[in-house]
Parts: C-alpha cells; sequence; structure tokens
C-alpha cells in the first residue's frame, strides 16, 4: 500500500492508520450482522406471537365446538321443542363471534353457524293443551321431527369436520 508524502511526513504511523481502518471495517461489519439478527429475531417473535393467539383462538373455537357436539348427540334421535334449545342460542353466538376473529377456520366456522340456524328453524311447535293429536297433525309433526334430525345430522358432520380441520391446524403449527 502506497501513503501520500503528507501522512508520513506529519507522523502517522502507517500501521495505526491500518489498525484504525480494519476496526472501522470490521465495526461496521458488526454492526450490520448485529442489526441484520434483531431483524430476524423480531421477525420470529411475530410469528409465534401470531402462533399462541390463534392457538388460543382454535382452543375457543374447539371448546365451543365440543359443547354443541355433546348436545347434539344427546338429542339424536328425539325431536325437540322450542324449550330445548335454549342452550344452543348462546352457542350460536358465541360460534359466531369465533368465527370473526379466527381468519384460519372462518369459513368452517361459518358454515356450522348457517347450519345451527337451520337447525334452530327445525324446532318443534309446542303440544296443544288438549293433548289429542289428530292423524294428519301427527303426520305433520313426524315429517317435522325428520327434517329436524336430517338438520342434526348435517350440523353434526359440519362440526365435525371443523373439529378436524382445527386439529390439523394445531398440528401443523
Amino acid at each position: 500500500m502506497i501513503f501520500s508524502s503528507t501522512a508520513l511526513a506529519s507522523g502517522v504511523d502507517t500501521a495505526a492508520a491500518l489498525v484504525g481502518t480494519a476496526s472501522g471495517v470490521v465495526a461496521a461489519i458488526l454492526t450490520f450482522l448485529l442489526l441484520r439478527h434483531h431483524r430476524d429475531a423480531q421477525a420470529w417473535l411475530r410469528r409465534f406471537r401470531h402462533v399462541d393467539e390463534d392457538a388460543k383462538d382454535f382452543e375457543n373455537a374447539s371448546k365451543h365446538l365440543g359443547t354443541l357436539l355433546e348436545l347434539l348427540c344427546g338429542w339424536a334421535h328425539k325431536p325437540c321443542r322450542t324449550a330445548n334449545f335454549e342452550p344452543l342460542h348462546a352457542l350460536r353466538h358465541l360460534l359466531d363471534d369465533a368465527a370473526e376473529n379466527t381468519e384460519p377456520i372462518r369459513s368452517e366456522l361459518q358454515a356450522v353457524v348457517e347450519r345451527l340456524d337451520r337447525y334452530l328453524a327445525t324446532a318443534l311447535p309446542p303440544l296443544p293443551a288438549d293433548a289429542r293429536v289428530t292423524g294428519d297433525e301427527l303426520t305433520a309433526q313426524l315429517a317435522l321431527a325428520m327434517k329436524q334430525e336430517h338438520a342434526r345430522a348435517e350440523l353434526k358432520n359440519a362440526v365435525s369436520a371443523t373439529q378436524k380441520r382445527i386439529r390439523s391446524l394445531s398440528r401443523a403449527t
């Protein structure tokens, strides 16, 4: 390396100049590497924060779906009246809120809510006060009970599919 005569004439030691330049280059490289590591660490933390939030949302949705599935299995092959459906209204709203807050399974939860609405619409009318039912009324109630059972089976299938999707997404994270 050739130094100008001015630097040599002023008494600057060439070794000191080389050490100063080298330490400046090393400091710049270390600063660059530390900034890059910090950026990667922040990205990793953001990614795992989202995974933790999704896990909590999955857990809440799974809990509500489990409660719904227990109720549906208890009512299998039993015609239900409006009074029987009272616990389902609260679950419907909880599942609807979970669908709004949980992006990865939003479509599955919305399908469950739609099928739950269809199931709630099949509630049998209250029994008449005189406890006597004609043949035509009995046939009409039987048809409604069959529609209700079909809606219950569709809802149960949607709940099972959503639970399976939650399990697969939970394993993937």
